[in-house]
């Protein structure tokens, strides 16, 4: 679970002092008799750099200080020897990194999809079940495949238009002139054919490219960042392991890879959406030898 205290300063502790219920301690006056009390004051003063930030964040303005302040003060009494104290306060912490957690995972789930939502009272039934080892529904060895499998059926229906738009591209590219088919769907077209080695998915490949999406926005260049690029052939997306495999250095080709072989139903960030066709501009420049396959 994500540590969302990153900083020793009031603002990003105030989520561990949260408790279920106020007490009705009166806020405390300063004494400031001596150097001790003025340093402990100075201190409580300088962590409060960002509170003003941090509140605004969760919406506590000025009309709920009081019930903030009530927080604070029972939150920093706690006896961090009373266990039953320390679990209930780190139960109402991790409460409120759920309602964060929902809002995040809707976004993953459904994408573009602001209509379905999760259910809160299914998700922390799932989630007392699996912290109390008791009426599991659903284990935790198929909870990961499950929520897959049902987000990927949700992301397919809200990205219908998309992925279709998608596949008749490459419906429509297949027969252009030049254009290969392989057996994975992987389309690709040689400009240039090199004369040297070709690799394997073992080697380590120096490559100029550039590539765009079906509507030509560029999401990523070598070419304009004027330098090639060296990477892994098994550490990249499946479409590129299978495409250099094929052709012998000094290659120039254009590749056309589907989805299912770069970044799947869900995409990579705001360039690469779900279902995405990617378009590469690729030259195969040289094979690295290091100094091991030299031997």
């Amino acid at each position: 679970m994500k540590n969302l205290v990153k900083k020793a300063t009031l603002f990003s502790l105030a989520v561990g002092l949260g408790v279920t219920h106020f007490s009705c301690s009166s806020q405390p006056s300063a004494k400031l008799k001596s150097d001790i009390d003025s340093l402990s004051y100075a201190s409580g003063v300088n962590v409060t750099q960002g509170l003003e930030q941090y509140l605004n964040q969760l919406g506590i303005d000025s009309t709920l200080m009081k019930d903030f302040i009530a927080g604070l003060i029972e939150g920093s009494n706690v006896d961090k020897n009373d266990k039953k104290a320390t679990a209930r306060t780190t139960g109402f912490q991790v409460g409120q990194q759920v309602q964060q957690m929902i809002p995040s995972m809707e976004r993953q789930f459904f994408g573009a999809d602001t209509l379905t939502k999760l259910s809160k009272n299914d998700f922390l039934a799932g989630f007392i079940a699996s912290a109390t080892q008791k009426d599991l529904k659903i284990s935790k060895e198929e909870a990961q495949t499950v929520a897959a499998t049902i987000s990927a059926k949700v992301l397919e229906r809200v990205n219908a238009p998309v992925k279709a738009e998608n596949e008749q591209f490459l419906e429509d590219n297949k027969s252009k002139d030049g254009v290969i088919t392989t057996e994975s769907g992987l389309q690709y077209k040689v400009t240039t054919l090199g004369k040297g080695e070709k690799p394997v998915v073992t080697d380590e490949v120096k490559v100029h490219y550039h590539g765009t999406t079906i509507n030509g926005e560029t999401f990523d260049s070598s070419v304009e960042r004027g330098a090639p690029a060296t990477f892994p052939l098994n550490g990249v997306i499946r479409g590129w392991t299978e495409v250099l495999q094929l052709v012998p250095v000094g290659t120039k080709l254009t590749a056309y890879i589907p989805y299912n072989l770069a970044y799947g139903e869900q995409g990579d960030g705001r360039k690469i959406g779900p279902f995405a066709t990617l378009i590469f501009d690729i030259e195969l420049i040289d094979i690295v030898k290091n100094d091991t396959k030299k031997k």
